[in-house]
C-alpha cells in the first residue's frame, strides 16, 4: 500500500509496506533491514518497521545525497 503522507501511515509497517511505498522489490527491502540502514523489530519470523525509523531513513537518505 502506498501512503500520501507520514500521518497517513500506520504506526508500524511491514516490509511490503515499505518496498510498496519505494517502489523496490521485496529482496531490497529485507537487505535495506538486514544491513540496518533500515532499523526493524524482529518479531518471530516477521519484521516490523516503526513509521518513526521508516520516515528518518527517508530524511538521512535526503540529507546524504543532497
Amino acid at each position: 500500500m502506498t501512503y500520501k503522507n507520514f500521518e497517513s501511515m500506520p504506526f508500524v509497517l511491514t516490509v511490503e509496506d515499505i518496498a510498496d511505498t519505494l517502489s523496490i522489490g521485496r529482496n531490497k527491502a529485507y537487505h535495506l533491514i538486514n544491513t540496518g540502514k533500515i532499523k526493524a523489530l524482529k518479531l518471530g519470523n516477521h519484521y516490523r518497521i516503526p513509521r518513526e525509523n521508516f520516515i528518518s531513513f527517508l530524511k538521512d537518505g535526503v540529507m546524504t545525497t543532497a
